[in-house]
């Protein structure tokens, strides 16, 4: 057989030793993370050993003193120890044929400890005796482990124990086989070991995590699954390093082409797949924990927090209960006043319509009769119902069948229903959550809406006391220049004929010519000054009649042509005065805007009378405008005086139960259309 190279040595030794270290940090973790339970302790002590035994063995080829004797005796030691583990974890520690088995093993442990105390005292040299008396005893232990195993492997497969076997079987055969038939079998035949013995050895790296998983965790996953996932990881590492080992053969960077190279090669590679997936391991756990150790309920502002809440927060509930338990599924139907709100499902149920509705059939049925959680048959969908019921809410939990095959028992229920009942507790504080979140939301809509309609009324308000102010001192300018101009010349000419210091005044027919036609220009005045506050037109001729004199008298006054075409309407019709007021102020106000703010010379007025209403629209060619900063820039419409009328025409119509529309754009002219409501008037 080749001998490896020094650097394969080198390699190996410091894997060795990396082996070990694993046996003593599994057996530690165990250790700490079930301390009472006598499974953990057991493993403790046989990683213990082993992971000496895995340092002494690069010891004894540097002819460290009694090394190898010290290793023969501690690999004697390991099969007893082995096999007490195996009946303890299983709780077959009191059978008669364990009690045997162990007494057996410890007889060459014994014996070889003997051997040795005599090859101390220099009475015998038998290291190749011992070295056969400690394979012996490794056979036998392995043996009796894969016994024991093997007779328990006939076990229902909804027993607790039966997982719990199938991956101790699978690591001791995985992890020990290729050791004994490479390695142990040739040396006890008096033949050369078919592989190094310090690669096979590489293999019982597998044995230290099987072990440990098996002992922390009380409920294992399906052992097809394990067996599914070791053999693709397997198979992973045989592909790699094949590749590897030819690329590296094919450049000369391998000292020789023998077997020990490639199983080097080989165990590389398997570890450096297991520090990946443990360091991918490790880092979603620390994700996990970084996310559920967010505090989001510090002092920052509801607004920044109101959408934290998702719809299918239920379901990742049943989601992260499914995970911690490692079920197939979990459901719950959530009931409030006596009706079903709410059907949240996750896993076997999420998409299965015939098992939810099984589920929603028993539901109604149990949840007044079940006063606690129920382990359900096996020919039902789901394993365990949870009915809760608190005031007006209530709901049942159905949790589904474990991933693995094995099933609930009673002694499980106590902690299922802390569970399940937490669970339950956790949505309805969901619920009264997001209930709240929908309450204070629907009360910031409102709180909004209220204010948008008090915005415009205040801003309304604002502009009507200025208008009026404005329309006041339009007034007193109008009388000032007017009919107070009159009234005092009137009043001089009166004063100059009534002054006996003047003497005699001749009072011909010019004087009285004079006066009269001022005072048919203070007439005049004031008539035209009483048709701007309160068109007369409207009152005695009908709104018709005061809509035609309105354009007439405009297009006399202005630069500008309006065509207005009146249908349906006489001059004789006659509607309640708000609704004739409304409409004559309305094209009034329109026609003031297009004179104002559209740069036309052209307006179109249109008055139809239906049915029930009269419609409107005025409309021009000039600039337009947009019409959402109306009601985006209020204030600055106040505060510029541009287009507010618009809001007033609105407000007027829609307080006399009509419509308004504007139809605007930049350079595309107004179109303002309204319909008023009517009830015939006289």
């Amino acid at each position: 057989m080749v001998q490896p190279s020094p650097i394969i040595t080198l390699f190996s030794e410091i894997t060795l030793i990396v082996v070990g270290l694993c046996f003593w940090l599994m057996g530690l973790n165990a250790r700490m993370k079930r301390p009472n339970v006598q499974a953990a302790s057991a493993l403790f002590r046989l990683n213990w050993l082993v992971g000496v035994l895995f340092v002494l063995t690069p010891a004894s080829s540097r002819g460290l003193w009694f090394a190898k004797e010290l290793m023969f005796a501690g690999f004697a030691l390991a099969s007893p120890l082995l096999v007490h583990f195996i009946a303890v974890l299983l709780k077959r520690e009191q059978e008669k044929s364990y009690k045997i088995v162990i007494h057996m093993l410890l007889i060459l442990p014994v014996l070889i400890l003997f051997t040795i105390l005599l090859k101390w005292s220099g009475f015998v040299y038998a290291v190749s005796e011992l070295r056969a008396m400690s394979l012996i005893n490794g056979l036998f232990g392995f043996a009796a482990a894969c016994t024991l195993l093997f007779r328990l492997w006939r076990l229902p497969a909804n027993e607790p124990e039966k997982n719990r076997i199938n991956l101790m079987l699978v690591g001791l055969l995985a992890g020990l086989l290729p050791f004994l038939i490479f390695t142990v079998v040739p040396i006890l035949a008096g033949l050369e070991p078919v592989l190094y013995s310090r690669v096979t050895a590489l293999f019982v790296a597998i044995l230290p995590f099987t072990m440990s998983y098996a002992v922390i965790h009380q409920y294992l996953p399906d052992s097809r699954k394990l067996l599914q996932d070791g053999f693709t990881y397997l198979m992973t590492g045989i592909i790699t390093s094949l590749i590897l080992y030819g690329f590296l053969l094919g450049n000369g960077w391998l000292p020789s082409n023998d077997i020990d190279s490639y199983l080097v090669l080989f165990a590389l590679t398997m570890g450096t797949i297991f520090l990946f997936s443990c360091l991918n391991f490790v880092g979603r756990k620390l994700a996990e924990r970084s996310d559920t150790g967010k505090d989001t309920t510090n002092n920052e502002e509801w607004s920044e927090h109101k959408e934290a809440l998702h719809p299918d927060d239920e379901k990742a509930i049943l989601e992260e209960l499914s995970h911690r338990l490692k079920l197939e599924g979990a459901l719950v139907i959530i009931e409030q006043g006596g009706s079903i709100v709410l059907l949240k499902a996750c896993g076997r149920y999420d998409d299965n319509q015939a098992e939810q509705q099984a589920l929603e059939e028993y539901h109604p049925k149990n949840l007044k009769t079940a006063q606690t959680g129920q382990l359900l048959p096996r020919t039902f969908p789901a394993e365990f119902y949870f009915p809760f019921v608190t005031g007006s809410f209530s709901c049942g939990l159905f949790l589904g069948y474990r991933r693995s095959r094995i099933t609930l028992n009673a002694q499980e229920l106590p902690w299922l229903n802390i569970i399940a009942g937490q669970t339950c507790q956790r949505l309805k504080v969901l619920g009264d959550i997001k209930s709240l979140r929908d309450r204070v939301t629907t009360g910031e809509q409102r709180l909004e809406e209220l204010y948008l309609r008090s915005r415009p009324v205040a801003l309304i308000k604002r502009w009507l006391f200025k208008n009026l102010e404005e329309e006041k001192r339009k007034l007193a300018r109008e009388l000032h220049d007017g009919p107070l101009q009159n009234s005092l010349y009137l009043y001089q000419k009166l004063q100059a004929l009534n002054d006996p210091s003047a003497g005699t005044v001749t009072i011909n027919s010019h004087v009285l010519s004079e006066i009269k036609d001022r005072i048919d220009d203070l007439s005049y005045d004031l008539r035209a000054i009483c048709g701007d506050l309160r068109p007369s037109a409207l009152k005695e001729h009908g709104l018709r009649t005061a809509l035609e004199g309105f354009i007439q008298e405009t297009m006399r006054n202005e630069l500008i042509t309006i065509t207005m075409d009146i249908k349906g309407l006489s001059r004789q019709d006659r509607f309640e005065e708000d609704i004739e007021l409304a409409v004559f102020r309305l094209v009034q106000e329109g026609i003031r805007n297009v004179l104002k703010h559209s740069g036309s010379g052209n307006a179109y007025i249109t008055i139809a009378r239906h049915d029930k209403e009269i419609r409107v629209e005025i409309k021009d060619d000039g600039q337009g405008f947009d019409p959402t900063l109306i009601q985006e820039n209020m204030q600055d419409e106040l505060q510029s005086d541009s287009r507010f009328g618009l809001i007033g025409m609105k407000e007027r119509v829609e307080g006399l139960g009509g419509e308004f529309t504007i139809i605007s754009g930049s350079g595309q002219g107004t179109v303002v259309r309204a319909a008023l409501p009517y009830k015939k008037g006289r």
